[in-house]
C-alpha cells in the first residue's frame, strides 16, 4: 500500500486527454404534458383538474399529488398570472455575454398550484405584477412551451 507521501509523488504520471461521448436524448412529455404543449399551440395555459379535491396543477399531472386520484380533467388557467420569483442573467444557456440582459419570471395563476417560469418583459418587473402571456402567431406556433414569446404586464 502507497502511503500518502508516495502518492503525491506519483501525481506527475497520471494520463489525461480530451474525448467526447456522444448522447441522443430523447423524452416524450408524457399524457398530461402533450394535451398542455397541444394547449399552448392554441393559445391556451391548461392545468389539471382533480375530479375529487378539485386542485388545478401547472404543469399537468396525470394524478392528483394530494388524492392520487387519476385525473383526466383540463381547464384554462389565466391567461393572466401574478409574478412570484424574478431572476435576471446576464449569461447565455451555453455560457456567453449576452449584450441585453435576460429576464425570467415564475408566474402563478390563481387557484392553481405551480406554475411557469418564462421569459419576463417590462421595465421593473417585480413580485406581485400581474401579467398575460403573449403567444406568437398561430402559423408559427409548435406545440412548445417558446409558443409564448414571453409573460408582459398588463
Amino acid at each position: 500500500m502507497m502511503t500518502l507521501k508516495e502518492r503525491l509523488t506519483n501525481v506527475g504520471s497520471m494520463r489525461t486527454w480530451t474525448d467526447q461521448i456522444p448522447f441522443h436524448y430523447e423524452y416524450t412529455a408524457g399524457v398530461a404534458g402533450e394535451r398542455f404543449l397541444r394547449g399552448l399551440r392554441e393559445g391556451k395555459i391548461l392545468g389539471s383538474e382533480c375530479p375529487k379535491c378539485k386542485k388545478t396543477y401547472i404543469p399537468p399531472k396525470t394524478y392528483c399529488l394530494g388524492c392520487f386520484v387519476e385525473v383526466k380533467k383540463l381547464r384554462e388557467a389565466g391567461p393572466e398570472g401574478t409574478v412570484a420569483a424574478v431572476a435576471e442573467s446576464s449569461v447565455g444557456f451555453e455560457g456567453e455575454r449576452l449584450k441585453r440582459h435576460k429576464t425570467f419570471v415564475f408566474v402563478g395563476f390563481t387557484g392553481v398550484t405551480g406554475g411557469l417560469i418564462h421569459f419576463g418583459s417590462g421595465k421593473g418587473l417585480k413580485i406581485g405584477d400581474r401579467v398575460a402571456p403573449r403567444f406568437k402567431p398561430v402559423g408559427s406556433r409548435k406545440g412548445s412551451l417558446l409558443d409564448i414569446e414571453g409573460f408582459f404586464k398588463t
